[in-house]
């Protein structure tokens, strides 16, 4: 009669290279799909043309993106925001981080007098820098 001792049943190998491969090919599926920085663009602010063709440049540090549609509705994140929301969520960045930037995003038909609003809460809450956006000729 053949009986199989112990030693022999230990033998068996089992192959991991296809399960590793799949675990890597999962790590960097993963990476690439959280480092794509996602814009806040509001598609129904239809922005001014600048003929110079000079593009605002973005720099280092913290940049508030505010969307004032036509209407004269302000856009904060994809919310639309009363101005004494955005004046204190203003506020709240700026003592967050001293130097941080707001970037106006007005519509090209919107009128003067809502981008002068932002501008005065940026003004008042200690903002050092607020810039208006312009598109840039193709």
């Amino acid at each position: 009669m053949n009986c199989r001792t112990k030693t022999e049943e230990s033998g068996d190998i089992i192959n991991l290279s296809s399960m590793i491969d799949v675990m890597f090919i999962l790590i960097i599926f993963f990476l690439v799909t959280t480092t794509f920085k996602e814009e806040e663009i509001d598609h129904l602010v239809n922005l001014p043309v600048d003929a110079r063709n000079q593009s605002l440049s973005e720099s280092a540090g913290k940049l508030v993106k505010v969307n004032v549609r036509e209407s004269g509705a302000y856009v904060l994140m994809g919310k639309q925001v009363t101005e004494e929301q955005l004046s204190d969520w203003v506020e709240e960045e700026a003592k967050k981080d001293p130097e941080v930037k707001v970037l106006i995003r007005a519509d090209q038909d919107v009128k003067h007098l809502y981008v002068a609003n932002v501008l005065s809460i940026c003004a008042h809450v200690g903002v050092p820098r607020a810039n208006i956006a312009v598109q840039t000729e193709r």
